[in-house]
Order: C-alpha cells, then structure tokens, then sequence
C-alpha cells in the first residue's frame, strides 16, 4: 500500500500536534484554558456534535465553553491544531448548547462529508471522552478517579491507581485463494455489503495469531501465510485496525460461530458485475477494507475499483 499512503484513511490524519510535554505545565494549561484563540470540541454522551446547516464541527471558544463547564465531566488538552490550542470537553448527552443548530451524531454517516483533518480531531475527542466516561471509578478499590495530566491520566483517590487511556488492537484482513478475495457480511450490515474479515486481538495473543483463529473460526478457511499493511484507528470505541492480507490454504467456506451471516469467493469479474448490478456494496471508500480490497483489485493493472464504483453509483442511485 505504499504508492497510497499519501491518501490517509478516516480518523487517520494529523490534526494537531499533541502538546504531550504541555500535558503537566499548571501555568500554560490555566492559560490556554481561557486565551481566546482556545477551541473546545464538546461530546455530548457519546457524540459528537456537528452544525446542522452544512456538517462543521462545533467548535467553542473559551468564554462559551467556560458557561458549560460545570455540566462537564471532563475536558482534555488534545493539542494545537493550526492556531488554535484544542480541548475535548465531556457533556451529558441533554446538554443545551449555545447553537441552536446542532446534531449529535456518530461518524460513521459524515464519512464522506468531513475532511481527514476535522475526522480525526473528532474521532480523537471522542476516544478520550468515552474512556473518561466509562473510568469514573477506580478497578481496584471502587473509589472515584480524578483527572491529571491535562486529562491523560485518571488517579484513584484512595489507593492511588493510575489509568491510562487504552487501545484494543483488531485485526482486518484480506484472504485471496487464485484469482478471488474472502468477503463476508455481519446481519445488521446494510444490505447487500460484504467486507473483510476482522476481530478484536485477545490477551495473550498475538495478531498474526488473532488472522489464523479470526478467519477460521468465521469462515472455516485456513490461512498459509500473510503479512502486515496498514493501519486505521477507530474511535468506536477505542479501537486500532491492523490491516493484513493473507493467502488461504483452502476453499471450503463455513460460516462457524454466526459473526457472519454469509462469507463468499469473489473474483475482479464478480465484484465488477455486483457494483454493476447493484447486489454488491463495498465498505466506504476513505476505510482500510476499502483499501485492502482495491489494493488486490488493481494488482493486475487491468481495474480501477475507484471507476467502477463511480459508474456504479450513477447507475444504481
């Protein structure tokens, strides 16, 4: 994937520079709290919340934010973005906020309606927010948790445990057997896609291990062989993509432990005709599956996964 990696994929940009070293600096941090140029990105419950009227993001200045504060669970230094030094700010999800023209929303709809840039920042105040929202309590002892570190570290307030933020690492993977890739899709999937197999790393596993047990225990085919791609951060919840394909060993699907609702074989000529006809949809296009797809798609020089869908949508929408 190395002749795309200039086209990054959703919630994968460089929005802002991380101000790590910033994250204990008491002074800088009750300044930047309230300089004018600070931007807060308010996550309402578990939403994120755009402008109605064309899908911007709301972003608050301080002295707007500062109203808002004390329904705040939590507020996070995320960094610099541009000018402008940027803090998640956590909210019930009935908050009333100052713009009346706003919507609470997940991101998976506004895909293809926000740049790289805002999705990742949104994606990255999400992430943070929803880990403050479900680490209100220490694991060990039950006490509450209080904030430090700029919102990058919980602290128990009795017997002193420090929680960081945590990442659950997930496979994704492309299989191809000859000629054809492995697709399968999930019951509640829209209807008529099918993805990549993918499946959430577990303790004491590594992800090359996590390919072999995910694949075959979803669709009975084992796998010979594979090797690492790329990479996507997902922010539902806190999710890593560890992108992989793989080469399989044989042929005979079966669908083991109802992940999937159906998992088939398709060659080039068979997703051509399924984008044509319109009984194949494939995962967004800005996604790592879009990509691992495409990727094994054109090898041949002969296809541009990109054209086909384009002539597909016109003709099926």
């Amino acid at each position: 994937m190395t002749d795309r990696d200039d086209i990054p994929f959703v919630f994968a940009g460089d929005p802002c520079a991380r101000l790590s070293s910033r994250r204990s600096d008491t002074a800088w941090l009750q300044h930047a709290l309230t300089s004018p140029a600070t931007r807060f990105v308010p996550v309402c419950g578990e939403d994120n919340v755009l402008l109605a009227h064309d899908f911007a993001p709301l972003l608050l200045d301080s002295g707007t934010a500062r109203q808002l504060l004390p329904q705040a669970h939590c507020s996070v230094l995320l960094g610099t973005c541009g000018e402008h030094p940027c803090f998640a700010l956590g909210l019930p999800p009935a908050t009333v906020l100052p713009a009346a023209d706003t919507v609470l929303t997940s991101l998976r709809p506004q895909f293809t309606l926000l740049d790289h840039g805002t999705l990742a920042l949104l994606g990255y105040a999400r992430v943070m927010v929803h880990w403050h929202l479900h680490n209100r309590f220490c694991g060990k002892c039950g006490a509450v948790t209080a904030s430090r570190s700029a919102g990058h570290e919980l602290h128990c307030t009795r017997c002193g445990n420090i929680l960081y933020p945590r990442v659950n690492p997930a496979i994704i993977v492309l299989v191809t057997h000859a000629d054809r890739c492995l697709l399968g899709r999930q019951s509640d999937w829209p209807e008529k896609r099918y993805s990549t197999i993918a499946g959430f790393v577990e303790a004491g596993e590594s992800p090359e291990a996590t390919v072999r047990r995910e694949v075959q225990e979803e669709t009975n085919i084992r796998v010979a062989s594979m090797h690492y791609t790329a990479s996507q951060p997902w922010p539902y919840p806190a999710s890593l993509m560890l992108g992989f394909r793989a080469q399989a060993e044989n042929t005979d699907i079966r669908c083991n432990d109802a992940e999937l609702t159906d998992a088939r074989w398709f060659s080039r000529a068979d997703i051509v005709m399924g984008i044509g006809n319109g009984s194949l949809l494939l995962p967004t296009q800005r996604s790592i599956s879009y990509r691992l797809v495409q990727t094994w798609f054109e090898e041949t020089g002969e296809y541009s996964l990109d054209r086909y869908q384009q002539a597909g949508g016109s003709k099926n929408h």
